[in-house]
This record gives C-alpha cells, sequence and structure tokens, in this order.
C-alpha cells in the first residue's frame, strides 16, 4: 500500500447548526479540463456513474432513485432524495440521511467540481473524509484517462481530518 496523492478534503464549521455543535461539513474541490456537460454526465448519467461511484435505478423525475454502489469498497443499495437538480450546475441529494451538494462552474476550458457532505458527525471524518477523497479519485480518473485507484490506500489518510 502507499498514501495515494490526493487533494484532501476541508472540514468547515456548520454554520446553520446550533451553537456548540459537533456537526460539521467536508468540502472537496477537483478540477478538469473538460467541458461542464461532461462532467455533468459523469455525476448523472448512470452508465457512467456506475463506472466510478454507484449506479442508479428508477425514475428522477419522482425525486427518488436507489443507488448501488459499485466499487471494491462498498456494493451497498441505498435511497436517494433528489432535493434540487439544476442540470449541468447544481445538484442536492439525500442519501440515506447524509445531504450531498454538488456544484459544477466552467471558466474558458475548465470545469470545477465543488462537493460538499454536509452535517457530519465530527467524530465519523476521519472516516467518511477518505471515502469521499477515493470517490474523487476515481472520477478524475475516469475522466482524464488515468489508472484507477484503490480503497486499501486510502484509510490511512483518515489522520489528516482530525
Amino acid at each position: 500500500m502507499s498514501t495515494p496523492t490526493t487533494v484532501l478534503g476541508e472540514v468547515r464549521p456548520e454554520h446553520d447548526s446550533p451553537s456548540g455543535s459537533i456537526l460539521v461539513t467536508l468540502h472537496y474541490q477537483r478540477s478538469f479540463p473538460l467541458p461542464i456537460g461532461t462532467v455533468w454526465a459523469a455525476v448523472t448519467e448512470p452508465d457512467v456513474l456506475a463506472r466510478w461511484y454507484g449506479r442508479w435505478t428508477g425514475d428522477p423525475s419522482s425525486g427518488r432513485v436507489r443507488l448501488t454502489m459499485t466499487d471494491e469498497h462498498d456494493s451497498a443499495t441505498t435511497d436517494v432524495t433528489i432535493v434540487e437538480c439544476t442540470g449541468p450546475r447544481s445538484l442536492v441529494v439525500d442519501q440515506d440521511g447524509w445531504r450531498l451538494e454538488l456544484q459544477l462552474r466552467q471558466v474558458g476550458r475548465v470545469t470545477t467540481l465543488g462537493f460538499l457532505h454536509r452535517h457530519v458527525p465530527r467524530s465519523e471524518v476521519a472516516e467518511i473524509g477518505p471515502g469521499w477523497q477515493y470517490y474523487l479519485d476515481r472520477l478524475g480518473a475516469l475522466l482524464v484517462g488515468q489508472r484507477e485507484p484503490h480503497w486499501a490506500d486510502y484509510p490511512e489518510l483518515g489522520e489528516s481530518y482530525r
């Protein structure tokens, strides 16, 4: 195993939680030399999403889909509620109680993806943080044609989130 070269997420305090709350937001940012439509397709189209995160089934126009994880790290199936979808710029979902927000912005030939996992208990960031790094690195590898990372290299990054 080796520690992957990756961009760490930031742990930010929750501004809409009660004072003294133990909840935080995990924030990640990635940039890709690709049009916004290509990145949007990678995070919303079931066949492409399945290659780095999971495959959804169902009718997204109903506001709900089922997501089955498709990698070496996880194979669980969860319910996903689509809270907001304004393609190709914004997607907010509730995945089994996890509020996940995705924002895309294109400047010139570069699309920047901002990803937030809100309302994370502070005690869980060392476990959850490396997981999102792993999935976002898988997305990046898919989009730019690099070798896919392996989950076994990520858990040791948990200390970076404490």
